[in-house]
């Protein structure tokens, strides 16, 4: 089943209302040991990114934003030279939870001219999103 359809009709109505829907607010942390037999209740024995994505260069030994440039890269050139399309999307709104002040990030975003549905989207999403532990 092609999910793209499905995917794209949330992503359409989300951006177009300016509404992010309530489940996509919440963010479940799971901390990860990186290895069992290390003592659990010394934080310096979790993973540092716990939600860590495959493809994500942060944490890892070796890795780099340039190797991660140059990941991209090469699959938006491969996937050119196979005739496919592509599209990139990147919105890294993982510290804006606990290190920006919602308010000043969303007067920010409105001088920096962005405004109806899109700045109503980037307050819905910061307002009331919250994460919580297992």
């Amino acid at each position: 089943m092609d999910l793209l359809p499905f995917i794209m009709f949330i992503m359409n109505s989300s951006l177009s209302s300016g509404q992010v829907p309530a489940a996509f607010k919440t963010a479940r942390v799971v901390p990860i040991l990186k290895k069992p037999t290390l003592d659990s209740s010394d934080v310096c024995n979790y993973r540092p990114n716990l939600l860590q994505d495959p493809n994500q260069s942060g944490f890892k030994p070796a890795h780099s934003t340039e190797t991660a440039l140059i990941a991209v890269t090469e699959k938006l050139q491969t996937a050119r030279a196979s005739k496919l399309s592509s599209v990139l999307i990147l919105l890294d709104l993982s510290a804006a939870f606990d290190t920006v002040n919602h308010k000043i990030l969303l007067s920010v975003l409105a001088d920096l001219g962005i405004a109806g549905s899109a700045w109503k989207w980037f307050e819905s999403y910061l307002i009331d999103s919250i994460q919580f532990g297992v």
